[in-house]
């Protein structure tokens, strides 16, 4: 799964349907974080056992230009980068949720709530307006102007 990220440009600006978009994903951004640490595991088992495996009676005496132990090690190399490279992605996906919890947190209460309920939750504005005691026309309002304020909010933080 290809997942965009807020911050790949700085030129870049985010619109209302892109925020959209990326709060209502949001549960499948945590999940990827939770996949990569699975991946990071599952490199770090491998590795162990690249080098663990080698009987260097056989490895001594060979004309081959990489030997069986040359190649272990080149192999534990790819994977360490491997894991690099998988680290560095949740690193950069837990900054990018962290800034999209920190601008819904900012939020007011009715605010937060709109936003959460519609977005994280998948409900449907017949349940948000009860939920919050307004008109559907009114909790459309402050959404749209609630988005508005999260774009504000994330634009300052670039």
């Amino acid at each position: 799964m290809k997942i965009s990220y807020l911050y790949e440009s700085n030129n870049k600006v985010l619109n209302l349907k892109e925020l959209e978009k990326i709060l209502k994903n949001l549960k499948q951004y945590e999940a990827r974080i939770k996949e990569i640490e699975l991946q990071i595991e599952e490199y770090k088992d491998m590795q162990g056992l690249c080098l663990k495996g080698i009987s260097y009676e056989n490895i001594i005496r060979t004309h081959q230009i990489f030997s069986k132990t040359e190649m272990q090690v080149l192999e534990d190399l790819e994977l360490q980068q491997q894991i690099e490279l998988l680290q560095f992605e949740k690193r950069h996906l837990e900054r990018f949720i962290k800034r999209i919890h920190n601008a819904i947190n900012s939020l007011g209460d009715i605010e937060k709530q709109i936003i959460e309920k519609k977005y994280m939750e998948n409900k449907i504005w017949r349940y948000i307006t009860y939920d919050v005691n307004l008109e559907e026309r009114q909790c459309r309002e402050i959404k749209n102007k609630t988005l508005h304020k999260i774009i504000d909010i994330l634009k300052m933080a670039n």
